[in-house]
């Protein structure tokens, strides 16, 4: 090989030696970055879809919300109630009404107690039809429901939507119910009612009687007189509710004290849950006392022993706290008066 060929191969060797490394340095770098590339890809694809899965999910929370809305909406629009708290309400219904679930909206605020778990409650419940707005009562009046504030004693719906309400209050429950297998509506109005006496002071009541209140209940004494020979009644709270009926159930709240040796017969007050009386078995005096009475009054009435019990003449202080139609003999709602309930003529 001469000299010319030697240069010539010294010039030409080296550029292709560079060219092969040139090319293998493009591939590389070509393969760096599509690596690169689709990790960037997965990354921002994973991220469009958390992106697409949570706004999915806020787009279906404030759908179910403003579904919710516009169900109440509806609903309450649907359904008018009138009438004064502790009365039997009157409802009009513009075109059926359906729930799926159990709703219910405060129509009147109470000024009363607030109701607590396990504390006295008594409720007045008027329901109707969903799809008629008929009233379900077969006396055509309301219900009334006594008891601690538990599922023991209430519905879980009610109570539900009752805890925390103040008495006085009215709630509107519309729920799904069951009757025949089949599936229907039903709507209820809920009086949250006074467990006391609530209405007008009366600043002159007269009578023999004098009333004080402590945390136990009333202290109730008489003046230096001879026990009256009838029935005196003292209207120390004149109440503006439903009237008292003949043989009606009157829940009170109530304590009877002996005329001569101021002994407690009996009581409501000790446990602060009124009872019923039935004036269908009730004594005479008590009946006389009690009818044509309206709720929200508080009495204070002295009856002779022969309109009592027989036994000695009796003072009474008596808060009217609610009135339903009565039961039937067989079932009445008055035990001996010996226990706490309330009184009843002596057989």
């Amino acid at each position: 090989m001469n000299a010319a060929e030697n240069h010539e191969n010294e010039n030409n060797e080296p550029p292709a030696v560079t060219t092969k490394l040139g090319v293998q340095s493009r591939v590389e770098r070509r393969n760096v970055w599509w690596r690169k590339a689709l990790s960037w890809w997965r990354e921002a694809l994973a991220l469009v879809v958390i992106f697409t899965v949570v706004s999915t999910a806020i787009l279906v929370i404030n759908q179910r919300e403003e579904n919710a809305e516009k169900q109440l909406i509806q609903w309450t629009d649907i359904v008018q109630v009138s009438g004064q708290v502790g009365r039997i309400p009157t409802l009009a219904l513009e075109r059926p009404v359906s729930v799926t679930s159990p709703k219910s909206v405060e129509l009147a605020a109470g000024t009363g107690r607030e109701i607590q778990p396990e504390a006295p409650l008594l409720i007045s419940v008027t329901s109707f039809s969903g799809e008629t707005g008929e009233l379900l009562s077969e006396t055509g009046r309301s219900v009334l429901h006594i008891g601690p504030a538990t599922e023991q004693f209430f519905d879980k719906t009610l109570l539900a939507g009752l805890l925390g309400k103040n008495e006085g209050a009215r709630v509107l429950f519309v729920r799904p119910v069951k009757q025949r297998e089949k599936l229907t509506t039903e709507i209820n109005v809920v009086d949250i009612l006074y467990s006391a006496a609530h209405g007008k002071t009366n600043e002159n009541p007269g009578g023999p009687l004098s009333v004080t209140f402590n945390d136990a209940g009333p202290l109730v004494t008489h003046a230096k007189v001879t026990a009256p020979e009838d029935v005196v009644i003292q209207q120390l709270i004149i109440g503006d509710g439903a009237q008292v009926l003949e043989n009606d159930n009157v829940v009170a709240q109530f304590i009877a004290v002996g005329w001569d040796d101021a002994v407690v017969r009996s009581s409501t007050w000790t446990t602060g849950i009124p009872q019923a009386i039935d004036l269908e078995t009730a004594f005479p005096g008590l009946q006389v006392a009690l009818l044509d009475q309206r709720v929200g009054s508080r009495l204070a009435v002295t009856i002779p022993a022969e309109q009592a019990t027989g036994e000695t003449d009796l003072m009474m202080v008596i808060d009217i706290i609610g009135t339903e139609p009565g039961k039937k003999k067989d079932k009445a709602l008055i035990p001996t008066e010996k226990s706490q309930n309330p009184p009843s003529e002596k057989k």
